[in-house]
């Protein structure tokens, strides 16, 4: 095939796949995607992307229901010789009818922003320390603060292939809005157990996929038991250009015991296009 029909090809995936992006809800972090593992020091590296939509849908004769959605992520990663830093960031905002005549506005916003420093990174057995801040409006999560630390151990590395475990300690504060009554929020701290399997895997020269799962527990007083929950994020990705990759993204979350009432498991499915610099 002529070198210009590949081209060709290859702007137009890039152009079906902007229009076709979905935006997963960004609650599941996934931190092997970010993490580097070149043999190079002292240098910076990051992703970022950006996307505006807005649209309308008919919700009666004469009366459509107005989107407007804008949704940030980026991450910024910085390797030494022996330490690596990792900054994730995304941001969600979605207004449901911004210039309905009877003003019923629906905002709904999720976000995070979350640091890691991974010690020793190169070596089987390294050391990680974090901090984060998450919101979920539409689920009625105002805030989520955390922070923390933990082991990382690498149990298989290949040319194409690693794998690693986690497990460590955290201080986890939540306030929650209660839906059954207005104005009404519920609030949290627990010291959580925080442990994940990660894998990172080289299917072609083209084609990678990242996984990872969490499982967090603390004990609760007010409950009188263990507060579980078990997330998940998978990712596949399909290199187009050294810039250009076009992501398929699944993630979900199940807790035994939320805090409010509110649906237990949770998922999102997303298509998307990624810049790396």
């Amino acid at each position: 095939m002529p070198l210009s029909a590949i081209k060709s090809i290859k702007l137009l995936f890039f152009f079906f796949a902007v229009l076709l992006c979905g935006q997963s809800q960004g609650q599941i972090l996934n931190i092997e995607r970010s993490r580097v593992e070149k043999d190079s020091i002292n240098y910076f590296t990051g992703k970022a992307g950006l996307n505006f939509s807005m649209f309308n849908r008919n919700a009666g004769k004469d009366n459509p229901n107005n989107y407007l959605q804008l949704t940030f992520d980026g991450n910024l990663a910085f390797v030494s010789a022996r330490h690596s830093y990792l900054l994730l960031n995304y941001y969600n905002y979605l207004l449901v009818n911004y210039d309905s005549k009877e003003q019923r506005n629906t905002v709904a916003s999720t976000g995070y922003s979350h640091f890691r420093t991974n010690f020793l990174f190169r070596q089987p057995l390294s050391y990680e320390v974090f901090v984060q801040v998450q919101a979920d409006k539409a689920r009625g999560l105002e805030l989520r603060t955390l922070a923390g630390g933990g082991l990382r151990y690498r149990l298989l590395r290949t040319p194409h292939s690693a794998i690693y475990v986690g497990a460590g300690l955290m201080h986890e504060h939540e306030e929650w809005e209660n839906p059954d009554q207005e104005s009404a929020f519920m609030l949290s701290d627990l010291l959580k157990s925080t442990n994940y399997l990660s894998l990172k895997t080289k299917l072609t020269e083209q084609v990678t996929t990242d996984a990872i799962v969490y499982y967090q527990t603390g004990y609760d007083e007010g409950l009188r038991g263990f507060r579980n929950r078990v997330s998940g994020d998978i990712t596949l990705q399909v290199k187009l250009t050294s810039r250009f990759s076009l992501r398929t993204n699944f993630n979900c979350i199940y807790e035994d015991e939320p805090i409010v009432p509110i649906t237990k498991f949770v998922y999102a499915i997303s298509n998307g296009v990624q810049v790396q610099f």
